[in-house]
């Protein structure tokens, strides 16, 4: 019974393959990536430490410098306070569009895009039949300022995860496996606990950032 109405209502069903596919892509269950691995006792001991007692503005570039990198001031600020927020290093983190004379630190991101953007043309061709494996890179910096309007001091901090990847209908059982994930990397929350993991041995230089002069 089932096998007739699909044969009777077979071009629906085409179309209703073909154009889940690609909605699945954008959601993240055709897309699997292997997780960071987990924290020893000592990185844990390090992420457990606790946040850092700050509050910090994530600002965009100026004009000026979002021009000469021609790259998008708004999109990179807001994906590093998305991760900054979600990281949990500082006492509090939120974007603004400018200098927030209230805050501790500001923060601006490095702008470096480390993923490769590979187009899974085989994978779109078929419909998510044919799946895509390649190896990858996610990366996340900022350069941290003082507040202060006279300090020209920061402290650099950057997370890199290399990471197998695989698109197409095998990433939704894939992604289930212990070890895996789906969606993007930099929204793992072993991902943000290594941004932490980055961020919280810098103590001792970001205490003197957020000194007062």
């Amino acid at each position: 019974m089932l096998w007739r109405a699909l044969k009777r209502h077979k071009l629906a069903v085409f179309a209703a393959v073909a154009l889940s596919f690609p909605m699945a892509v954008v959601s993240g269950a055709c897309h699997a990536h292997r997780r960071p691995s987990e924290l020893s006792a000592a990185e844990r001991q390090v992420v457990d430490s606790g946040p850092l007692p700050y509050s910090v503005s994530v600002v965009p570039w100026t004009p000026g410098v979002s021009a000469q990198r021609g790259q998008n001031a708004g999109a990179y600020a807001r994906s590093l306070a998305t991760s900054l927020q979600a990281s949990h290093a500082f006492r509090s983190c939120r974007l603004t569009a400018g200098p927030d004379a209230s805050a501790d630190l500001l923060a601006t991101s490095t702008g470096r895009c480390c993923n490769s953007a590979i187009i899974p043309l085989f994978s779109i061709l078929s419909l998510g039949v044919i799946p895509t494996v390649f190896d990858d890179e996610y990366c996340e910096g900022l350069v941290l300022h003082s507040a202060h309007p006279r300090s020209s001091a920061s402290v650099e901090v950057e997370v890199r995860h290399k990471v197998k990847v695989l698109m197409g209908w095998a990433a939704v059982p894939l992604g289930m496996l212990p070890g895996w994930s789906h969606g993007s990397p930099p929204e793992d929350s072993r991902f943000r606990e290594r941004f932490r993991l980055e961020i919280l041995p810098r103590r001792a230089d970001i205490d003197r950032l957020a000194a007062p002069l």
